[in-house]
């Protein structure tokens, strides 16, 4: 993403969309009642019939829909603002593609947590591909904030050991299969790094077959107990995955769950469960890390909202950290079961 223009008196932003994160992004940042202008079509009445017209709008949002794994984000409001020869009026449905341009006026200011969304948006590098390997399957996925987007995945057949030489053919020919999938993902999705993960060799011949056929982008090998889409999820959480993954959020969001439910074990007292819950734990300065799904912040409940985001403008001023969870990724759907707002206390408050 690349921030255009911002003017923090007006609220006034304008972006470029530059990826599929970019426009989760978005989505998480653009709120009802904000104001947005982008460049839309919409169907005017004329003497000469009905026809569609590319114009400049500007809508008060009143809902947003993002699609995960496609490439277009929706913004839905009352239009406010239209070109002098145009008369458009009512609702309109502003759809958001990458390399849009999008301008976002926040009348009430831009909250801490939607300027650091843009600003770890805009800092964002290229895609990186995990894969699982073993010895009888495969698979690969494009690693977003909102979660793994399986690209490619198949099963070996590899003969057994008492007919060694076709066994040693199948194999040599499986994974420059591999490889080669690899390297056509990379090339599409133009990927800095590759994390191959499964149990013995195979992710070893694999790494080392891409490492000869791709140049400036980086293998690493990672230890996991199978392959396939097991062996991806499971590499999320390993040490060297870790480390390439960690400017995403879903690896992120995978680790503060992962904290919160060892700290619940050790002592109880010192998670908090809940928006009432967690705002009493607020109020005594005790939350350390709080956990908040994104549906909470669009919520169609404006007292809801406003509480959600009141509770969030409190951790931080009180050097609170805060991360918003996607709601359609794993670990969003675990704290959706928690109630949606989880937090680690600094102390224990019961």
């Amino acid at each position: 993403m690349k921030v255009l223009y911002w003017d923090e008196q007006s609220g006034r932003m304008k972006v470029k969309v530059e990826s599929q994160d970019d426009l989760w992004a978005l989505y998480n940042v653009v709120e009802k009642e904000d104001v947005v202008f982008a460049r839309t079509s919409r169907e005017l009445k004329g003497s000469s019939g009905t026809r569609r017209r590319a114009m400049t709008l500007g809508i008060r949002v009143e809902w947003t829909e993002f699609q995960p794994f496609t490439t277009r984000l929706r913004i839905h409001g009352i239009v406010i603002a239209h070109p002098e020869e145009y008369e458009v009026h009512g609702h309109h449905t502003i759809n958001v593609d990458i390399g849009d341009e999008v301008t976002i006026i926040k009348e009430e200011g831009w909250p801490r947590h939607a300027l650091e969304r843009i600003e770890k948006a805009c800092k964002r590098r290229a895609a990186v591909v995990v894969a699982g390997i073993d010895d009888s399957e495969f698979a690969a996925g494009i690693i977003h904030d909102y979660g793994v987007q399986m690209v490619s995945e198949f099963y070996f057949n590899i003969p057994g050991k008492m007919d060694a030489e076709a066994r040693v053919k199948a194999i040599e020919s499986q994974y420059s299969k591999a490889a080669q999938v690899l390297k056509e993902i990379c090339e599409t999705h133009r990927a800095r790094a590759v994390v191959l993960a499964g149990p013995g060799v195979w992710k070893e011949l694999v790494a080392e077959n891409l490492r000869n056929q791709l140049k400036g982008i980086s293998v690493f090998v990672e230890n996991a107990s199978s392959g396939g889409v097991k062996g991806v999820r499971e590499a999320l959480r390993r040490g060297a995955a870790l480390k390439v993954l960690s400017e995403f959020g879903i690896v992120e969001e995978e680790k503060l769950l992962e904290e919160l439910l060892q700290v619940l074990t050790k002592c109880e007292g010192r998670v908090a469960f809940g928006l009432e819950e967690v705002e009493k734990a607020s109020e005594l300065g005790a939350v350390e890390k709080l956990m908040v799904l994104d549906e909470l912040l669009r919520s169609p409940d404006l007292e809801l909202r406003r509480r959600v985001e009141k509770l969030l403008q409190e951790v931080e001023r009180k050097r609170g950290f805060v991360k918003i969870f996607s709601s359609v990724h794993d670990a969003g759907k675990q704290l959706k079961n928690l109630g949606g707002i989880a937090a680690i206390l600094r102390f224990s408050v019961r």
